[in-house]
């Protein structure tokens, strides 16, 4: 009992720690303007809630693939899967947050996005930790590679369909977002999580500073 709570306190103070270093950086990009903290907050909860919808909405597309004749892990999965989690955290912003008096600006767009996307990203960490049986430095190690990998890949994700969105183009926004993260997966899967995959982040995270400097410059 005390090492099952011991577990739950130290992954979910990494999986927590994970989701906010990224997000304190990510909230730089907005520093003109900053958005209330209270909402912020709120977004990221809403994130966090989110994940377990878009559990429950994998679960019944694993559950049916097979009879429909797709095979786990096939490019055909993990572009459903994509779709489902992206899909998910573009609600979150569009049913809750869209019509706040502070989402005013077309760089809030990609704030609210990314926002809601490490929430969202927090709590598959934490469900993550919590199912893996091991040491503490194995934990640390895996806690490195979901920084530098799925965490930060939901947040480039979410802020390409923010930034489409802001130029109202949301279908387009939509498939970046589903083909950055059925991309990344596929290359974990073909060459593991370290070389490849960490290129492919780099490249779009400058991609995505270019455009919230473009956003700003409009503003």
């Amino acid at each position: 009992m005390e090492l099952t709570f011991l577990k739950l306190l130290i992954s979910g103070g990494i999986g927590l720690i994970l989701g906010i270093v990224w997000l304190s950086f990510f909230l730089l990009e907005d520093d003109e303007h900053p958005e209330p903290k209270s909402l912020l907050f709120a977004t990221f909860v809403l994130g966090l809630a989110s994940a377990w919808v878009a559990i429950a909405c994998e679960q019944i597309f694993a559950m049916n693939s097979p009879a429909w004749g797709i095979a786990d892990y096939s490019r055909i999965s993990l572009v459903v899967n994509s779709l489902i989690e992206e899909s998910i955290k573009f609600g979150v912003i569009w049913i809750f947050i869209r019509k706040s008096r502070f989402f005013d600006e077309l760089i809030d767009r990609m704030i609210y996005m990314i926002t809601a996307s490490l929430g969202f990203a927090t709590m598959e960490n934490l469900l993550f930790f919590l199912s893996a049986a091991m040491n503490m430095n194995e934990l640390v190690n895996l806690a490195l590679l979901r920084f530098i990998g799925a965490t930060l890949m939901h947040a480039i994700a979410s802020g390409f369909l923010g930034y489409f969105w802001s130029r109202k183009k949301i279908v387009w926004g939509v498939a970046g977002a589903i083909l950055i993260h059925a991309g990344f997966n596929e290359m974990i899967l073909k060459s593991g999580p370290a070389l490849m995959p960490t290129i492919f982040l780099v490249v779009l995270a400058f991609l995505l500073f270019g455009y919230f400097d473009k956003l700003r410059e409009t503003t």
